[in-house]
């Protein structure tokens, strides 16, 4: 409210001498983030903070949508050749989150009886993972992304996106955090030739503010808006 007196005002009150202390007291993690990128502003840091803190305080509307409502799909090419395909239902994922009653949004599937392999640099590949809701009643693209991925490990390449804003109700509903989808393809080991077979694929959504997976709550939440345009 202060800020809107006046220019110098405005100035003064978007100040990092302002905000770094603030932002260094109430939320200190998230002030390591200017090691990343020093262009973000204290102020920007510390909206983001309270965002998140006050995320569990606001009304949630109920998704309507369920994991058994969904299909996944995931494709990886490399240079336009399709090496990889999969499309699995809700009860045929894994869970990868440690304690299976927190509900966290991050799924496996095994690829063991597939002859997919990948060359081992990553180079020319490209990773579609895309939502389907039963029925065809509505198609949302998680990640087409081309690039070598992140090599973690040197057994996992993972790849990632930030996803579009849901809108002014969506980012109540889903906290008003922006959202990463990210896929990794684990290996199990080199088979020759620089290339190496996928074993493994694994893909979730993050909360940007956390770097933590969302609850499969929060990210049915997100999925409807697109998923489900008319009931927003």
């Amino acid at each position: 409210m202060a800020s809107c007196v006046c220019k110098s005002w405005s100035a003064y009150m978007s100040s990092d001498h302002l905000w770094k202390p603030l932002c260094l007291s109430h939320y200190p993690s998230l002030s390591s983030l200017r090691l990343i990128d020093p262009t973000v502003s204290y102020r920007r840091l510390f909206s983001l903070g309270h965002t998140a803190a006050n995320r569990d305080h606001r009304p949630h509307s109920k998704p309507h949508i369920s994991l058994s409502d969904l299909l996944f799909t995931i494709d990886v090419f490399h240079n336009d050749s399709l090496l990889l395909s999969l499309a699995k239902s809700s009860d045929e994922l894994d869970r990868l989150d440690t304690d299976r009653q927190s509900g966290v949004f991050h799924f496996g599937v095994s690829v063991e009886d597939v002859a997919a392999e990948v060359p081992r640099s990553g180079e020319g590949l490209k990773v579609a993972w895309t939502a389907v809701l039963k029925g065809w009643r509505g198609v949302f693209s998680l990640i087409d992304c081309k690039g070598n991925g992140k090599l973690v490990g040197g057994r996992e390449r993972w790849f990632s996106e930030e996803l579009p804003a849901p809108g002014c109700c969506g980012a109540v509903a889903t906290g008003g955090m922006g959202v990463v989808a990210e896929v990794g393809l684990e290996f199990c080991g080199g088979v020759g030739e620089g290339k190496m077979k996928v074993e493994k694929v694994s893909m979730g959504l993050l909360s940007i503010v956390s770097w933590r997976y969302l609850s499969v709550e929060d990210g049915l939440r997100y999925l409807h808006y697109f998923l489900l345009p008319s009931n927003v």
